[in-house]
């Protein structure tokens, strides 16, 4: 497959629109966890809440017109888990400026990221294979959105927990975002590694 033959196609179309709404999202909730930081209230982080539900809404929408209405395109492939790539490495650098989030897992995070989108482009282009999701990736996206959702909600809580109690410590799911990042490497690492650096002789 050829980089030129992905605009073949009719790429302006409702699904790869609402990818990039998802992108579109970000300015405002760097924006609304700036000032929710600075005074932690309900109405910002209800303002947070609603850009959240939005992001998580076409998120789903993107790949069900996709299919519903016949939209499914070369670029629409590659755009949609691109545009998630985007918006979880926002989500993770407003926890990191904000929320005291560990830097060693935002690094990990944005190097697993640059390998995973190479590996995935070399295999597309290359060897014109279609990477496919795992269980652990699966996993990932659900840490995510719990990590994502216990960091900015932390503020609030610590109102109410004392400073020991395990629902003020949002750290522990970082962790654990690590060691499902680690899993999704050595899985994906065994099932394409001889395709993309020993190909066929």
């Amino acid at each position: 497959m050829k980089f030129r033959d992905v605009f073949k196609e009719k790429i302006f179309n409702i699904s790869n629109f609402l990818s990039l709404v998802r992108v579109i999202l970000l300015p405002p909730f760097f924006y609304a966890n700036y000032r929710y930081q600075k005074d932690p209230g309900r109405e910002w982080l209800a303002f947070i809440g609603l850009i959240v539900f939005l992001a998580v809404v076409t998120d789903f929408f993107d790949g069900y017109l996709a299919r519903k209405l016949n939209q499914i395109t070369m670029l629409g492939k590659y755009l949609d888990p691109i545009s998630d790539k985007i918006v979880t490495i926002g989500a993770m650098t407003v926890l990191l400026l904000y929320y005291s989030f560990p830097l060693w897992v935002f690094i990990y995070y944005i190097v697993r990221e640059i390998v995973g989108v190479w590996g995935g482009t070399y295999l597309y282009f290359k060897r014109d294979i279609q990477g496919s999701p795992n269980q652990w990736g699966k996993w990932g996206v659900g840490v995510v959105a719990i990590m994502v959702i216990w960091y900015i909600v932390t503020p609030l809580v610590q109102l109410s927990f004392p400073a020991d109690h395990i629902i003020v410590h949002p750290e522990y799911s970082a962790y654990l975002l690590a060691f499902v990042l680690t899993g999704g490497i050595v899985s994906y690492g065994r099932k394409y590694w001889n395709i993309v650096f020993r190909p066929a002789r």
